[in-house]
């Protein structure tokens, strides 16, 4: 009995422990989310550090050439994008509206749905002017919209970019000999061992699967740029990039290229075969970079469970919005790591998919 009641009570408290977790990342979101960009960076860099620093320059100037040219590639990615972006954000409502002229086009129950609207049109119109009384007056409060959410992402983004760079440039620099001294505080030569080669693995993995796809997803986006403009479509850089960065998001981003693809081509063409065309030829050549290219190119990092990746996505998409899910499989490759050699965590390893070393 007591056996039981002891099993029970360790049980409730894993399961308490798991919840306070994951309360903590939520509701710290704004501290730990940079330390995680950081971090995931300082892997991806590493490599390339310790490289410069062979041929002969300081740990620091590395680091900071590295991140500068980072930086200056994503500014110049984010000048030249800007201009077609917001042009595209101000025609948002236009592309609502034509979209929702097509849909009505194709329902057969069209003319119940402009009854429908008119009615709710008219009963609006009656609420808004059945009070005669003068001594009352209507107040509109007017909502910010989209630019204030905008302004507010863009405010977060440079003030929780700037931490995550800095804390990159001392990860860069002062991240090895900290994780030496952690190393050597460790009681037993076994936990010794096995730290160091889950570190190196981490470092080397996370820098093999960053670099692989990043490789990948610029070959597709550029190969969509020159297809979308031989296609005529309208601003091909801006959708080849898009498409590019969602393909960090397996399964989803490429659905969501499409949708937005299928957007843009009801706003601009009145052919339905054009408007299909986009969307439908870029679904067919990302089926076949999934099916024949990916599987050549990433044979060297990690297989992970479709189902587990979907759950990993969701879960992080939930926790911490848009950079979770960008964030979701990088951080499923380095949990992989660290249960590949964990002898506790080896089931949890197994059920995320197989390693491939």
């Amino acid at each position: 009995m007591d056996i039981n009641s002891n099993h029970k009570s360790d049980w409730a408290t894993r399961i308490i422990a798991i919840l306070a977790v994951l309360y903590t990342l939520q509701v710290a979101r704004d501290v730990i989310l940079p330390i995680t960009l950081a971090l995931i960076f300082a892997l991806l860099l590493a490599p390339a550090v310790s490289r410069l620093q062979t041929l002969g320059l300081p740990r620091g100037l590395a680091a900071i050439i590295l991140i500068t040219l980072g930086l200056g590639v994503i500014s110049g990615a984010v000048y030249v994008l800007a201009s077609p972006a917001s042009d595209w954000l101000q025609r948002v409502p236009e592309a609502i509206s034509v979209l929702r002229d097509q849909l009505s086009n194709v329902n057969s129950d069209s003319s119940n749905v402009d009854a429908a609207s008119r009615s709710i049109d008219s009963l609006a119109k009656e609420f808004s002017t059945s009070s005669k009384d003068p001594q009352l007056t209507q107040v509109v409060i007017a909502d910010a919209g989209w630019r204030s959410d905008l302004g507010e992402i863009a405010k977060n983004f440079g003030v929780y970019g700037t931490l995550s760079i800095i804390l990159l440039f001392f990860l860069l620099t002062s991240g090895d000999a900290l994780m030496r001294r952690f190393i050597r505080s460790l009681p037993t030569q076994r936990d010794k061992a096995v730290v160091t080669r889950i570190a190196e693995l981490a470092q080397t993995q996370m820098s093999r699967y960053l670099m692989t796809i990043t490789a990948v997803n610029i070959a597709v986006g550029a190969t969509t740029i020159f297809g979308l403009w031989l296609a005529d479509f309208p601003d091909p850089a801006l959708w080849g990039a898009i498409a590019a960065l969602l393909r960090y998001i397996p399964y989803l981003g490429v659905s969501i290229t499409m949708i937005l693809f299928t957007i843009v081509s009801a706003v601009s063409y009145s052919n339905p075969i054009a408007i299909i065309s986009a969307p439908l030829s870029y679904g067919l050549f990302t089926a076949f970079v999934g099916q024949f290219i990916d599987p050549f190119v990433h044979g060297m990092r990690f297989s992970l469970n479709p189902i587990v990746v979907f759950l990993w996505i969701f879960f992080w998409g939930w926790l911490w919005g848009a950079p979770g899910v960008l964030l979701a499989v990088p951080l499923l490759t380095l949990f992989q790591v660290i249960c590949q050699h964990t002898e506790r965590l080896l089931p949890v390893a197994h059920i995320i998919g197989d390693a491939h070393e």
